[in-house]
């Protein structure tokens, strides 16, 4: 992490693979993300690289701004890391890749999601799982549908 903060401090655009679920749906285990150096101020909506505590980094997203510091949140998490100071702010996340396709979290369609998620949660976070764990069931009663259908 030195390494990476050396070169966000130099003005240089870094990218990383996730490791974690805490970020999903956004961002999922094993998405890349590419990193970009404090151009701006922060807002709410946005995704940033803080280090949560000595040697703890989190890639999460700001839910909260006030005089006494920023608050954060996994999106996939219900409770808010904070008030942390901005101090701990390394970078924030301009765009992530998955399986080759690019998405870009600090403009249009997804910051205006991540916005919405934000504003929801955490009832989005309730019904992201229960659209999951739905989605998981008529999965697999298709497969099996249609192994069924392979044997006859």
């Amino acid at each position: 992490m030195p390494v990476v903060a050396d070169a966000l401090q130099r003005g240089q655009h870094v990218s990383m693979t996730v490791s974690g679920g805490s970020m999903i749906p956004f961002i999922h285990d094993g998405d890349l993300v590419e990193l970009a150096p404090l151009d701006r101020p922060l807002a709410c909506g946005d995704i940033v690289l803080a280090q949560a505590e000595p040697g703890c980094y989190v890639l999460h997203r700001v839910v909260r701004l006030g005089e006494k510091g920023v608050w954060l949140r996994g999106d996939a998490q219900r409770q808010s890391a904070g008030p942390m100071p901005p101090q701990v702010i390394l970078a924030r996340a301009v765009t992530a890749s998955r399986k080759g396709r690019v998405r870009t979290l600090s403009r249009g369609c997804w910051l205006v999601a991540g916005l919405v998620w934000v504003g929801t949660s955490p009832f989005a976070v309730s019904f992201f799982q229960l659209a999951a764990g739905v989605w998981r069931i008529v999965r697999r009663l298709l497969r099996e549908g249609l192994t069924l259908g392979k044997k006859i």
